[in-house]
């Protein structure tokens, strides 16, 4: 698969958007996505002048569609973490019960619920800072325990060493693999399903063989994960959902 960058002028306003070519693809498809941005899956033949009239005929629609996204991420900025609130684990929703306690400070899954056990006094906007730090660590902790269980699995079918990784709060990416093959990933993709956490391990592990989106890289990807394509277009949709 071939990786283009290109811009279409709507007004005063620059579109920015990435092509990726394919061999086999027939028609263009144009997709907004609240990690990757404006991408275009098109054949090898459209030229990227072409393609950039084309986005530019659809303007109105992708910056309506770029304003909805934005909304979203607004109102999941808005948590306050207290009592009632949900947020995901594994696909799974948690609601979280704030309990205040003289022990150790901790959260627990029990169940359906995030129990966190704060002590002290606090006020509800302290209780609430606090109550996201316990959380951002847990949400850190468990994201480095499966991924580097499932980075074992699949590494093994690359026939490749396991990496270190590092984790990040990429604000556009859910992994990225540097030219000297230091993998990153996006600490938020544990509140993802499995499937699409392995879909990011695979993809990143296989920028060890070929740090670019080329024929080649796809080509590897779709050997150890013949549905890749299934699960990263539910990722990009549900991609909103897990961020916090």
């Amino acid at each position: 698969m071939i990786l283009e960058k290109g811009t279409a002028l709507f007004g005063r306003k620059n579109i920015d958007f990435f092509v990726k070519r394919s061999k086999k693809r027939k028609t263009v498809s144009i997709f907004v996505d609240p990690i990757e941005g404006v991408f275009l899956r098109a054949p090898i033949k459209p030229s990227l002048g072409l393609l950039s009239k084309l986005v530019r005929s659809k303007a109105v629609w992708i910056l309506d569609k770029q304003h909805r996204i934005n909304e979203i991420l607004k109102g999941l900025a808005k948590r306050e973490f207290v009592t009632g609130e949900t947020f995901l684990y594994l696909g799974r929703q948690l609601r979280l019960k704030i309990i205040k306690s003289k022990s150790k400070q901790k959260i627990n899954v029990i169940g359906s619920r995030f129990i966190a056990n704060l002590n002290g006094h606090f006020g509800k906007a302290n209780r609430g800072n606090l109550a996201r730090d316990m959380l951002i660590d847990w949400y850190k902790k468990h994201a480095r325990e499966i991924l580097v269980k499932r980075i074992e699995i699949y590494s093994r079918k690359l026939k490749i060493s396991a990496p270190k990784i590092m984790l990040a709060s990429q604000a556009k990416r859910w992994g990225s693999c540097s030219s000297n093959g230091q993998i990153r990933f996006n600490w938020h993709i544990v509140m993802a399903p499995m499937a699409l956490i392995d879909y990011v391990v695979a993809h990143e592990l296989c920028h060890l063989k070929y740090i670019s989106h080329s024929e080649s890289f796809w080509k590897l990807l779709g050997n150890i994960m013949p549905d890749y394509e299934i699960r990263r277009e539910r990722l990009r949709r549900e991609g909103p959902n897990y961020i916090f």
